[in-house]
């Protein structure tokens, strides 16, 4: 009887350890134009000098869960972790492909809080991007026009190949990620870029999933993958170690 106290008790120690050690999501409004946009943001411990990575996110919008366990993801590999929000991508239902347009304005708006996170006490100057759906598209505007950011991961933009190839107009070290069910960003698309790129003499690292769909990599979408998760994140962590 006193083992099995024991055993429950260490049970319930470890348990309020890792509620201890979760993450905290903090929101923070960046002035922008005249306007202003609150972002979620999660600190590794130790506050520590570190580079910092904006998550623009998929066409359900910003205040996900999803959302927010990616950014505490980033914080826990030792990123300054963001998230902002696009008017792109209001909230609503995660579910299905409902229609997406790029809304211009996002663009401005991702520079004026990018230049407000690099220049926070605690950031090494360094900045990454990780976009999913329409979220890549914005992070694609902005590389093609702003040699500001030096790496972006990228999940299955939309608008084939034509929002695709702005890519080659950037610097930054790139990292795709496409399934094989996408009708917004076809193999056909994506083989198109790969041979732009290697005429360009321009390196670009493609990861093609067999039998994902879209939003493979969303947890609260009918056509999350787990596996292919798993895959991505360990694709994800190695491209910003090498790059940031």
């Amino acid at each position: 009887m006193h083992r099995l106290w024991t055993i429950v008790l260490l049970f319930f120690c470890l348990s309020v350890s890792a509620r201890a050690q979760e993450p905290k999501v903090h929101a923070r409004w960046y002035q922008v134009q005249d306007d202003s946009v609150l972002v979620q943001y999660v600190l590794p411990a130790g506050n520590p000098m570190r580079p910092a990575i904006i998550v623009l996110p998929d066409r359900f919008g910003a205040d996900q869960g999803n959302v927010r366990a990616v950014i505490k993801v980033l914080a826990r590999l030792g990123y300054r972790a963001y998230a902002m929000p696009l008017r792109s991508a209001p909230m609503r239902a995660v579910e299905g492909m409902p229609s997406v347009t790029r809304d211009s304005l996002d663009t401005a708006l991702l520079m004026e809080v990018a230049v407000d996170i690099t220049n926070e006490p605690g950031c090494s100057g360094k900045l990454g991007l990780l976009g999913f759906d329409i979220g890549a598209n914005v992070a694609i505007d902005a590389l093609s026009r702003f040699p500001f950011f030096h790496s972006a991961a990228l999940f299955y933009p939309t608008g084939g190949v034509t929002a695709l190839k702005k890519l080659l107009r950037t610097h930054a070290a790139l990292q795709l990620h496409v399934a094989q069910f996408d009708p917004q960003c076809s193999l056909s698309d994506v083989n198109t870029l790969k041979e732009a790129f290697m005429e360009a003499q321009k390196p670009l690292h493609i990861f093609y999933y067999k039998e994902a769909h879209r939003f493979f990599i969303n947890p609260q979408h009918a056509d999350y993958h787990q596996k292919d998760t798993q895959a991505a994140w360990s694709r994800i962590n190695k491209f910003f170690r090498q790059t940031l």
